[in-house]
C-alpha cells in the first residue's frame, strides 16, 4: 500500500475535523494526537499550513489552517512533474538528454552545470524546466494542461514562468490527486514516462 505525501514548497498543504463519540477507540485517540501534533509543528514554525495525504482513494488532511486544502496556489516546483511528462510524451526531450548550462550565474550553484531532466528534477533547476517549456510551446502546453485538467488550467501568454508566478494555480488537494495518479501510472501519458 502506498502512502503519498506532498509537501509543496509554498507551505500550503491539508485536516479533517474530528469529533469523537463518547467511547473513543485507541486508534481514534492516536489519530487525534497525530492531528494535534502536526498542527503544533506548523505553529512552532510560525507558519500556517496544511498537510494533505492520500491513502488509496481517501484524502486525509492535517495542519493548523485547514482552509488551505481547497485554496489555490501557484504550483511552483511541483509543476516540473507535468512539464517533464508533456515534454517526454511529445518528444521535446528524452530522459538521457543533457541540458547544457549556458554559463550564466544562477540563483543556486547546483543549477550551474549540465544536467538531465532527472538531475534537474532533483536540483529543482528552474532554468532547465523553463527551456523545456519553451520547446513545448504555449499552444501545446495549454492543450496538455487542459487535457490533464491540472489546477485552474490557465497558463496565460508566457510559456516559461506561468507555474512560478501565475496564472496557473492548483489546490493542495488537486495536487495530491495528480501525484497519486502519477504514482499509480494512471495519467494519460505513456506508462514508461510515469515511472
Amino acid at each position: 500500500m502506498k502512502i503519498l505525501i506532498l509537501l509543496p514548497l509554498f507551505s500550503c498543504l491539508g485536516l479533517t475535523a474530528c469529533s469523537l463519540p463518547v467511547s473513543s477507540s485507541p486508534s481514534q485517540i492516536t489519530s487525534i494526537q497525530s492531528t494535534q501534533a502536526i498542527a503544533k509543528l506548523f505553529d512552532q514554525a510560525q507558519s500556517a499550513g496544511v498537510l494533505v495525504i492520500q491513502r488509496d482513494q481517501q484524502i486525509q488532511v492535517y495542519g493548523n489552517d485547514l482552509s488551505r486544502t481547497n485554496s489555490e496556489y501557484v504550483p511552483a516546483s511541483t509543476f516540473k512533474m507535468l512539464n517533464a511528462l508533456i515534454g517526454l510524451q511529445h518528444g521535446k526531450a528524452t530522459t538521457n538528454e543533457i541540458f547544457k548550462w549556458d554559463g550564466k550565474k544562477r540563483s543556486f550553484a547546483a543549477w550551474e552545470k549540465d544536467m538531465t531532466l532527472g538531475e534537474a528534477m532533483q536540483a529543482s533547476a528552474v532554468p532547465v524546466y523553463q527551456e523545456l517549456a519553451r520547446r513545448i510551446g504555449l499552444e501545446l502546453m495549454q492543450q496538455e494542461v487542459q487535457r490533464i485538467q491540472f489546477g485552474n488550467q490557465h497558463i496565460g501568454q508566457q510559456v516559461d514562468n506561468f507555474w512560478l508566478v501565475g496564472p496557473l494555480k492548483i489546490t493542495p488537494k488537486q495536487e495530491v490527486e495528480f501525484v497519486s495518479a502519477l504514482a499509480r501510472e494512471q495519467l494519460a501519458f505513456d506508462p514508461q514516462f510515469q515511472q
